[in-house]
């Protein structure tokens, strides 16, 4: 199984090149493997990235979540049952997972306050939306740690690999 990452901009409009894109996809169809979250006949999943502006993000965020002003990220999954929970259909070869909507400027901002590398936290909020695509959460204290907790490790595997590729 492989998971794609489309991206609706030239990636030069964040700070992953394609070569680190096409990482985050290894890291992400080997979790969906591991964990065996999609049906057996998928053998493809698409991630559709899309970055836009600050602006647009606030407006998304009023819009979909009721939240002024912008955010870093906000994803939009496809298979979301009722209150949460992820429950793709049986069948599909081609499964899209949903849209995942990144603000570079607050991801830029984000990364300065925390003392983090911009693609540090531009793989971060890439794999928080991830997340979100397969029915995690964050809206109690137990999904919160189990969110954390995978997307801790999707980071630090894509920063190992990162190390791994550069020779260091």
């Amino acid at each position: 199984m492989k998971a794609v990452i489309r991206c609706g901009l030239s990636c030069g409009a964040c700070a992953l090149s394609e070569e680190k894109l096409q990482r985050l996809e290894k890291i992400f169809s080997e979790y969906l493997e591991g964990k065996k979250l999609l049906p057996e006949a998928v053998a493809e999943c698409e991630i559709s990235l899309v970055f836009a502006n600050a602006d647009k993000m606030a407006e998304m965020n009023a819009e979909y979540r009721n939240t002024s002003g912008p955010t870093d990220v906000l994803s939009f999954p496809m298979w979301e049952e009722g209150q949460g929970g992820f429950a793709p259909p049986e069948g599909w070869a081609s499964l899209p997972l949903g849209d995942i909507v990144v603000c570079p400027e607050i991801v830029a901002k984000n990364a300065e306050e925390n003392e983090k590398s911009a693609e540090s936290e531009t793989a971060l909020v890439i794999c928080h939306g991830f997340l979100h695509l397969i029915g995690f959460d964050h809206a109690d204290d137990g999904e919160r740690e189990a969110m954390w907790r995978a997307q801790d490790s999707l980071v630090a595997r894509f920063l190992e690999e990162g190390v791994r590729e550069n020779g260091a």
